[in-house]
């Protein structure tokens, strides 16, 4: 294959379905290697605060501390000779710098303090773009659940029509198991967000007698936090971001295959959209594909799977176990970039959402008044007692089903009904709009009681 073909299969299957620019731009190689470069410059500067390197020196390795300042080929051959992450980035920063400001790079420090530190700052901006991504998405299907706070249709369970109810309802539901993730990213954040600051061994002896104050000077310079012990044994923490990651992707799977299911030809009750230019299928040409949810269900699913590797990653040995260090370097930006993939298209599938309230009556309607059952049956219960009316509605349902009925019909024939029930009545009980309970009020409920930034 030539490579112009290769580049385009993968900005194809890559980028346009299971991944976004921005969260690539987060986490490649290029800006995790500016991230390293930004702790060795945040030690540096600690240093100089603490008098342990000269000022001049601490600048020097500042300026030098940026990707476009070192020779890339040489930190990528580097790599391949030392088998070591690090190392040549440190020997490429340490020739960059000028005078002999070079050799108080990295003082004191190790790789995986360094490591460490760099994805922590990379997972930061990941939680933002993920944070801002769910916090539209809550936008928009609030925006649906008012839009749609009394558009009735059919509630499903066990795969069946069960009671009417209202889309503006679901909304509601959706948008308030996002904001509960939301609150979880929020309250991870501080334990998350620390810097890794052990030394070789986790005792911080090479950063010597100020080592704390040393510590407490480079989190401010970073804006991250300090964590009570080091935690290069430790990746509680990062287990924790994919696991909550984790919960992001069940709950878009879950939106996608919703909407996936209402757009099916025989229920038509809501699609994602489709623009002008898209082609459904190469051959049928009148397909409206999902392609869209099926992005956000291939990338979801494959997101959620990588969870109890990141569980696995915390059982450590010893005082450090760069295999696990190796498995987080890998799960770490695939799980941010599918997440940030799959909350895009879903925000695509949501910003114009097609929904079709005829389509949702017309399928409520299409029992006959079965799914009213319920309402019949409670309205009867005060008169012949519970589980008589229940027995006396079940009877006439199966009458109907069996016999094609209308379900009106039924029951206005049976004697015990229209001795308690006038056709007025009846027909009042089934309307699909009188039993809605109270959806509404729990649309306002809900979004009253949501953040909405």
């Amino acid at each position: 294959m030539n490579p112009a073909a290769s580049c385009f299969l993968d900005s194809l299957t890559v980028t346009s379905f299971f991944g976004n620019d921005e969260m690539r731009g987060i986490f490649n190689d290029r800006a995790l290697l500016q991230s390293w470069l930004d702790v060795e410059a945040a030690l540096a500067r600690a240093q100089a605060g603490l008098g342990v390197i000269p000022h001049r020196a601490a600048e020097a390795i500042t300026a030098a501390a940026r990707v476009e300042r070192l020779d890339l080929h040489a930190v990528a051959s580097g790599a391949q000779d030392t088998v070591h992450p690090l190392v040549p980035m440190v020997r490429a920063l340490t020739d960059a710098c000028e005078g002999d400001a070079g050799r108080h790079v990295h003082l004191g420090a190790t790789t995986q303090d360094v490591m460490d530190t760099g994805f922590v700052l990379c997972v930061r901006e990941g939680l933002r773009v993920v944070r801002r991504q769910i916090d539209e998405l809550i936008r928009r299907l609030r925006r649906l659940a008012l839009r749609h706070r009394d558009t009735v249709m059919p509630a499903r369970t066990h795969g069946q029509q069960a009671l009417p109810t209202t889309f503006g309802l679901r909304c509601a539901v959706w948008q308030s198991e996002l904001q509960r993730h939301r609150a979880r990213l929020a309250e991870l954040s501080p334990r998350l967000l620390v810097i890794s600051m052990g030394g070789a061994a986790g005792t911080m002896a090479g950063y010597g007698p100020h080592a704390f104050e040393l510590e407490g000077a480079m989190a401010a310079d970073l804006g991250l936090g300090v964590a009570e012990t080091p935690w290069h044994s430790s990746q509680d923490r990062f287990a924790e971001c994919l696991l909550a990651l984790g919960l992001v992707a069940a709950s878009v799977e879950k939106l996608a295959r919703e909407v996936y299911f209402l757009g099916r030809t025989e229920i038509g009750e809501a699609y994602e959209p489709q623009g002008g230019a898209q082609v459904g299928s190469s051959t049928m040409p009148h397909k409206r594909n999902p392609i869209r949810c099926e992005a956000v269900i291939a990338a979801a699913t494959t997101l959620r799977a990588q969870v109890p590797v990141a569980l696995q990653a915390m059982v450590a040995q010893d005082d450090r176990d760069m295999g696990v260090g190796m498995t987080l370097w890998k799960l770490l930006p695939e799980c941010f970039i599918l997440a940030g993939g799959a909350l895009e298209r879903l925000l695509e599938v949501f910003g114009d959402l097609g929904v079709n309230p005829a389509r949702m009556r017309a399928n409520l309607d299409a029992t006959g008044g079965l799914v009213l059952s319920e309402s019949v049956m409670l309205r009867l219960a005060p008169l012949l007692g519970r589980e008589e009316a229940h027995a006396l509605v079940h009877r006439i349902v199966a009458e109907s089903l069996e016999h094609g009925r209308p379900f009106a019909a039924a029951l206005r024939a049976d004697p015990q009904v229209a001795a308690a029930l006038t056709p007025a009545e009846i027909d009042g009980l089934l309307d699909p709009l009188s039993y809605v309970g109270h959806a509404a009020a729990l649309v306002d409920r809900a979004l009253l009681n949501s953040e909405t930034t």
